[in-house]
């Protein structure tokens, strides 16, 4: 592994002041730094900004409280700062600048430095041809986001190198293919590793065990919990709505869920504690690739819980970070699984999110953009694998929320033959999956790989039986649906009537819709 440093891309900045011109511009008579925050880095990487100060009477004089962070030095004449820097953390740089009348003025930045990235040398597992294949390269460190590509050399044909770091489709040949993974983090530092896979001729077993055979139910909810654990938002009794949410999941018994609006990581794990059976993270665990970047203690974060005995969770990881703005800052949650009922196995993938909010034109913009690159990024990375997306899309199918739009999501509609919103048949009914407002906007859409195994009718927004859901629970309603992955012809099977859902309805505590 090899660690590059672009020149190319390092950090040159001049910061300016809000207010500019001569001390008899500046009604406070003095000399004023800027106040934009520093850029961010990473160790190693060329950094160099002028924190040139503005009124007063030149010339100006700079100086540094304390001596500047691990590897940066300070030029007084000018308020240069550069770098690379040395070690990681999050600095306080304290500077001052004093004019030639002696007035002065002083100003904290905050620094921070990430520390720089370390790509695995684990060797990719062999492939197969003519089976799906899936391996994301394990990279560490670096200052979101990152992007990968091949350096040198090539991959074996029918497989693809996101730049998200994900080496995936199908082999179309066997042998053994040589080539160097390049990883370039946001600061210009790269970082490559050289990789050697062997395609093997396949056996034509799909996932890793045998074909199911008969039934082979799956379940599949999201919810939005609503400003779950956050003791400034949401419901106000944190505690009663923890149990309520409980009582929900206890109830409904659903095998997997896709979960968004949870804050307080603590309280998740203590709502864990109280499901028998389940287990589950949220995007910012360590199990998740480059959460932590993305999602910090105290916001909404999206997340699963899964029956541990029906669900293995196989690899995790933040998809679409490059367009983490348009996706409201939350970028999805991409989790490979394997669902298993007794020798059985089948393979599939589940992409939590959670949409921009509100209603106007630049919010649906940027949910009609995050859409447009979901698809691009599922077209390219998963054109054959059985694919759920679930969660808050914060938007309609008909039309959009936002008076005179079109939905948001007519790309993924006008695609048939790939993609169904497992939900859209919510939508034209007028059913809603929120508390206070007439659209559905909870939604789970599902590849043509997947929904071939849909069981015809059971998708729902459920009506919890909890006293005064909306303000002690979510102001969202949990939306579920099943799948029969043993069954190769869905259509032949008969619509579940609605206590036949494997739920037990108001007597479990919540009613069907």
């Amino acid at each position: 592994m090899s660690i590059i440093r672009v020149a190319a891309t390092f950090v040159v900045l001049s910061l300016l002041s809000a207010c500019s011109g001569s001390n008899h511009e500046d009604p406070s008579g003095g000399p004023k730094l800027p106040t934009a925050e520093l850029v961010d880095t990473t160790v190693g990487a060329t950094y160099e900004v002028v924190l040139t100060a503005t009124g007063g009477t030149a010339p100006y004089f700079y100086s540094m409280n304390e001596d500047p962070p691990p590897g940066f030095s300070f030029y007084s004449a000018d308020g240069k700062l550069t770098g690379p820097a040395s070690a990681s953390g999050q600095y306080a740089v304290k500077v001052t600048v004093r004019d030639a009348e002696k007035t002065q003025d002083t100003r904290t930045y905050n620094l921070k430095v990430w520390p720089a990235p370390v790509l695995s040398s684990v060797v990719p597992p062999n492939a197969q041809t003519g089976g799906n294949y899936s391996h994301l390269f394990s990279i560490t460190g670096g200052r979101p986001p990152l992007v990968f590509s091949v350096a040198e050399g090539a991959l074996p044909a029918g497989l693809t190198l996101s730049q998200e770091g994900e080496l995936s489709g199908v082999a179309r040949q066997t042998g053994t293919s040589i080539f160097t993974v390049s990883a370039q983090d946001a600061s210009g530092v790269k970082v490559t590793a050289r990789f050697s896979m062997e395609v093997k001729q396949g056996t034509g077993t799909p996932d890793s065990g045998p074909n199911p055979s008969g039934s082979f139910p799956l379940s599949v909810g999201n919810w939005n919990i609503e400003f779950f654990g956050d003791p400034g938002a949401g419901p106000t009794d944190d505690t009663l709505q923890r149990n309520n949410v409980a009582t929900v999941i206890n109830s409904t018994d659903v095998d997997l869920w896709g979960l968004a609006e949870v804050v307080s990581t603590t309280e998740f794990n203590t709502l864990k504690s109280q499901l028998p059976g389940y287990d589950g993270f949220l995007a910012n665990d360590a199990r998740v690739t480059s959460g932590t970047g993305y999602y910090d203690t105290d916001e909404q974060k999206v997340g699963v819980l899964y029956k541990s005995g029906v669900v293995e969770v196989l690899q995790a990881r933040l998809i679409l970070t490059q367009y983490n703005y348009e996706f409201g800052t939350r970028p999805p949650l991409r989790v490979d699984l394997r669902i298993k009922r007794g020798t059985a196995t089948v393979d599939m993938t589940l992409v939590v999110l959670h949409m921009k909010a509100m209603a106007t034109s630049a919010d649906y913009t940027r949910r009609r953009d995050a859409g447009q690159q979901l698809k691009a990024y599922l077209d390219t990375n998963l054109p054959t694998q059985r694919v759920m997306v679930v969660g808050d899309w914060n938007d309609d199918l008909d039309t959009s929320i936002v008076s005179g739009y079109d939905t948001p999501y007519r790309n993924f509609l006008n695609d048939p033959a790939r993609y169904g919103f497992i939900t859209h048949s919510l939508t034209m009914a007028g059913e809603t999956s929120t508390v206070s407002y007439r659209n559905f906007i909870d939604h789970q859409l599902a590849s043509n790989e997947m929904q071939a195994h849909y069981v015809p009718g059971s998708a729902a927004s459920l009506r919890p039986t909890v006293t005064n859901y909306g303000k002690s629970t979510s102001d969202h309603y949990p939306i579920i649906s099943r799948y029969d992955l043993g069954q190769v012809d869905p259509p032949n099977l008969a619509p579940p009537a609605p206590d036949t859902l494997g739920l037990q309805g108001e007597a479990a505590g919540f009613t069907i819709h």
